[in-house]
């Protein structure tokens, strides 16, 4: 495989689904952060990419555009390469986790979250089970 530099490679981004959709009261920060761009905010999107499988994990990228969204995680280990925010856990409740190039974070199966992104794009390399 040619070495594939992450920081510059293409991901087609398509909106998030209905369900993943977060109004503006969902968080008071997220609220601030509207309010002070004094903007309306843009569609969410992500875009994706798999590069492979090694030993019975899937690696690749993902990326969100600037907003909010909530999800339903899968057993993951993920390093931010570019992009700032954080994570609500809501279940099970946690502290927030922080988002920014160079942190390393583990999500479980099952765990809802809320993303936040601020300085978009939020990029990461994940490592994930293989699904069968």
């Amino acid at each position: 495989m040619e070495p594939i530099d992450i920081s510059e490679f293409p991901l087609d981004h398509e909106p998030i689904e209905a369900w993943q959709a977060i109004d503006a009261a969902a968080s008071a920060r997220e609220s601030e952060v509207a309010a002070s761009a004094g903007e309306p905010s843009a569609p969410v999107t992500t875009g994706y990419a798999e590069f492979g499988t090694i030993a019975g994990a899937d690696y690749g990228l993902w990326e969100m555009s600037a907003g909010a969204m909530r999800d339903v995680e899968g057993e993951e280990v993920f390093l931010v390469v570019s992009g700032t925010g954080r994570i609500e856990v809501d279940e099970p409740s946690q502290p927030d986790v922080v988002l920014a190039p160079g942190m390393l974070v583990r999500l479980e199966d099952g765990m809802k979250t809320r993303w936040f992104i601020d300085e978009a794009p939020l990029r990461k390399l994940f490592i994930a089970p293989h699904a069968d």
